[in-house]
């Protein structure tokens, strides 16, 4: 495989595509002047472009590299304004949701030594 290019870095193009001159058609890369094509026909000037651009990526003249896409979300993902008051809020649900938990576990547990007597399992003769 050509390291240059690699089929899944580069899912399309655009081409723009002119009726002009009259009677004939312009195709251009967007972006790439320098490639472009005329043609009788449409599908013809369209395919000219693609064949320019086959051979520079083939070149090395055109370079693919992924771009990922922008996460419009991650610039503030886990930051916290402490003056939020939804997020005070929060915070004290969550402090009370806590110690509601420990108490329940601690009653729990005070209610199983109850009902449990202070035995041995090693039997005694």
């Amino acid at each position: 495989m050509n390291p240059i290019f690699h089929p899944a870095a580069a899912s399309s193009l655009l081409i723009v595509v002119r009726p002009e001159p009259p009677g004939q058609y312009t195709a251009q890369a967007v972006g790439l002047p320098e490639i472009q094509a005329t043609a009788a026909d449409r599908e013809e000037a369209i395919k000219q472009v693609q064949a320019t651009l086959r051979q520079w990526l083939a070149e090395g003249r055109l370079v693919v590299f992924p771009v990922p896409p922008p996460q419009p979300w991650l610039p503030g993902f886990g930051q916290v304004d402490p003056n939020d008051p939804l997020e005070q809020e929060f915070l004290q649900d969550l402090a009370r949701f806590r110690q509601e938990d420990l108490e329940r576990t601690l009653r729990e547990y005070e209610q199983e030594d109850r009902e449990c007597p202070n035995t041995s399992s090693t039997p005694t003769t």
